[in-house]
């Protein structure tokens, strides 16, 4: 499906950094989305099983609640909370070139030479885990070069999410135009903004349904709330940026992903896999 938007939608993503754009995501990409993390979910739960820390793997959980109750089985271990490099495989390349969200990033980039930049993540969020608690902070700070270069991130729930399960919010007309310093949050190790700057915020939730896509600049202040229910919530954000002006960052593990003018250039999944090559699984 092709996905044009209002004029009313880009101006307010241009004045406000963030856009709500509900119903753009199809549904054979939430279907791919729930693949990819569920590999990676069985091979988390394997890794519990040989550790002896669970005793039955649980195959008749649905999606939203098996990861939930085989960690609480388990002892609640710590697990990587931002999988980035497992997640890598035809799968994912498939996912971040669904036509939708490249005309999502087309417009909003204002360019039809689009890049998918090279950090994406698949968030499991589970209730009663104050580490998994995203702070405020800005995506440039994780990619200081992009500071002045619009990297546009693409922000997908998997289920419905509210103030209870953990949406996010965002904080439009607050440093929206300066990368400020970070710093690392002492009770989640994130980075984030400093408290005294998240003070002046003030905060927007944004609840979501499935097949909705929160877009948003590189400075946007915004954070994920604590997780209230008994489910996972679960998440795909992935980034793109004009090919013309991509970062180093961005193009580390990113990859050109349309070229209306040179498609030759358009990255192969083979190609974007070698990228990641030297990168040790659980890494990254």
């Amino acid at each position: 499906m092709q996905v044009r938007l209002s004029e009313e939608q880009l101006q307010f993503y241009k004045r406000h950094h963030y856009v709500h754009l509900k119903h753009v995501v199809p549904e054979q990409a939430l279907v791919l989305a729930e693949r990819i993390i569920s590999k990676w979910v069985d091979d988390l739960v394997e890794s519990w099983y040989e550790q002896k820390l669970i005793t039955d793997k649980k195959q008749e959980l649905d999606f939203q609640h098996r990861l939930v109750q085989l960690w609480q089985d388990a002892g609640k271990p710590k697990y990587g909370r931002s999988p980035r490099r497992d997640l890598v495989g035809r799968d994912m390349y498939d996912f971040v070139k669904n036509p939708a969200l490249l005309d999502i990033a087309e417009q909003l980039l204002e360019t039809e030479e689009v890049s998918v930049h090279g950090i994406f993540n698949a968030r499991p969020k589970l209730p009663d885990q104050k580490w998994t608690d995203t702070p405020w902070h800005q995506d440039a700070q994780y990619y200081r070069d992009a500071e002045n270069t619009h990297v546009v991130s693409i922000w997908m729930p998997l289920q419905r999410v509210t103030e209870y399960n953990s949406c996010l919010q965002v904080a439009p007309g607050f440093f929206d135009q300066t990368l400020l310093d970070g710093v690392i949050d002492e009770e989640t190790n994130f980075l984030g903004l400093k408290r005294e700057d998240a003070a002046k915020l003030v905060a927007l939730s944004v609840e979501m349904e499935p097949g909705d896509a929160l877009c948003f600049t590189q400075l946007l202040p915004h954070r994920a709330l604590p997780n209230k229910s008994d489910a996972v919530r679960w998440s795909m954000d992935i980034r793109y940026e004009a090919t013309a002006v991509a970062t180093e960052s961005g193009k580390a593990q990113g990859f050109i992903a349309r070229s209306p003018a040179q498609p030759e250039n358009e990255a192969s999944y083979e190609e974007w896999l070698s990228q990641w090559t030297a990168i040790p699984a659980g890494s990254y």
